[in-house]
């Protein structure tokens, strides 16, 4: 059985016309591939694009599970895409994070789904990384926490010929200084061992 897209709401019908009006001003003819185009593109950055924009990041990780273990815990290489809120290009690129725990700990699911909703919307790669530890030392209340993203922006690479392969990795880091220096030590090594 085949899953049926939502019914568009008022806003992505707004954005529907929006879109209609871009391409018309951009000189694109909205006929053969591009006739259903705005309809098409709203959909996507209503339900995939920006889907993380309104989530509650508190719901997302609950109260956690009770675990006894002070050791680090890991997730690497989820898959990520981020929104530029300069340019509306869509970044693609992997997350890796690490928490010391103090007495809860996410399931790793729950892990991914914060990533997902720190990332799907329109941020900085900067502030997502700091959102996404921020929220583990706040709602985990885990002694430290620490993420890299490692992403191709289209903003910077179709613009700059030179650039078509860079990346751009950025840090986020919260609690203890003791504790975000062993996790981002860990994290290096992992990623390196691993050429994530």
């Amino acid at each position: 059985m085949t899953k049926r897209a939502p019914k568009p709401d008022k806003g992505q019908q707004a954005a529907e016309v929006a879109l209609y009006d871009l391409l018309i001003s951009l000189g694109c003819k909205l006929e053969g591939e591009l006739r259903d185009t705005p309809k098409r593109a709203a959909a996507l950055w209503a339900h995939h694009l920006l889907d993380g924009e309104h989530q509650d990041l508190g719901a997302i990780l609950g109260h956690g599970s009770p675990t006894k273990s002070r050791a680090p815990v890991t997730l690497f290489n989820v898959g990520v895409h981020l929104v530029c809120p300069h340019h509306l290009t869509v970044a693609f690129g992997l997350a890796h994070i690490g928490y010391l725990p103090n007495g809860r700990a996410a399931g790793f699911g729950a892990l991914a789904q914060l990533i997902h909703a720190c990332t799907a919307r329109l941020v900085l790669q900067e502030d997502a990384c700091d959102t996404i530890a921020n929220a583990i030392t706040e709602h985990l209340d885990a002694r430290a926490a620490a993420v890299v993203i490692d992403a191709m922006h289209p903003c910077h690479n179709v613009p700059h010929a030179r650039s078509h392969r860079a990346r751009a990795v950025t840090w986020g880091e919260s609690g203890t200084p003791t504790g975000i220096r062993e996790l981002k030590g860990l994290l290096r090594k992992t990623v390196k061992a691993n050429n994530c």
